[in-house]
């Protein structure tokens, strides 16, 4: 099991200040959920919340409620509709569980449209974008807008207007692309999961996880980490997104090698693995 980040991480995990607070240590919204996936954006603010966040603000839909009370009672709550204006933070974490429709088209193109900012876009907005831009020359990231996208293989494909097959035979050459394309960092998730930065001068190949994590939710939980490492980061999105991919496989790796119940690693044991990982930086 891998106990310690590699040392190209290590600043990744710098402890808090004494003098911290939770505007300072990183504000993160989630907007996510629909009436079939209610739970995605709740779980991406556990990972948020378990990340380091010193805020979390949840824009879903009313039926995530009684699960964001349960489960993230320290969050703020703004109701999704097409038309809401999300909270200000910073980083902006989009898509889980939104699903795919005029509604969602409408939500991520008022988000993204000239925006400034950090957002993470993960599953649905993804799959917003590649419609938009999957087939064409690529996006252009506004002025002051920087973005992390992290596809899955299939959503690559569709980032790229490929084949599937071809983005598994070749999957460092489908993150350097979606990178130029899109002007993002990249994290292409998977068996050892690659990070490539916008420009592709750098890329990192992660070495912790097991197949455990191939469960639903994990993507949702991994989104909202690298939200809360981002905001607390707050310049580089390529250590950012690199060291939250690094920590959630060794937040996993822990719990199976403790003899954990894979069966529940999305939600509370991973969530668990995750603070003791990282309260164990802060103490160093």
């Amino acid at each position: 099991m891998v106990m310690n980040p590699p040392s190209e991480l290590k600043g990744a995990f710098a402890p808090r200040p004494v003098d911290a607070s939770k505007r300072t240590v990183g504000t993160v919204t989630v907007v996510g959920g629909s009436g079939h996936y209610i739970h995605a954006p709740v779980i991406a603010g556990l990972g948020a919340r378990a990340a380091g966040a010193g805020l979390v603000q949840l824009v879903v839909p009313d039926a995530s409620r009684i699960a964001a009370g349960a489960l993230v009672p320290e969050a703020t709550f703004t109701k999704l509709v097409s038309t809401c204006v999300p909270p200000k933070a910073d980083v902006m974490v989009v898509g889980m569980g939104l699903g795919v429709g005029v509604n969602t088209e409408l939500l991520v193109s008022r988000l993204l449209s000239g925006s400034c900012g950090r957002f993470v876009i993960d599953a649905d907005a993804l799959s917003v974008l590649a419609g938009w831009y999957g087939k064409r020359d690529g996006y252009d990231p506004a002025a002051g807008q920087e973005l992390v996208l992290t596809p899955h293989e299939g959503e690559a494909a569709r980032l790229l207007g490929w084949k599937r097959e071809k983005v598994s035979e070749d999957r460092r050459a489908a993150a350097l692309e979606i990178a130029d394309r899109y002007g993002a960092t990249v994290v292409l998730k998977g068996a050892h999961t690659l990070v490539v930065s916008r420009d592709g001068s750098r890329i990192y190949e992660n070495t912790t996880g097991n197949p455990c994590m191939a469960l639903g939710g994990m993507g949702d939980l991994l989104a909202g980490v690298l939200g809360a490492r981002w905001a607390y980061i707050k310049a580089d999105p390529f250590v950012a997104a690199a060291s939250s991919v690094w920590l959630h496989g060794a937040a996993s790796d822990a719990l199976v090698d403790a003899g954990g119940d894979p069966s529940i690693a999305a939600t509370a044991s991973m969530v668990g693995s995750l603070r003791v990982k990282l309260d164990g930086f802060a103490r160093h």
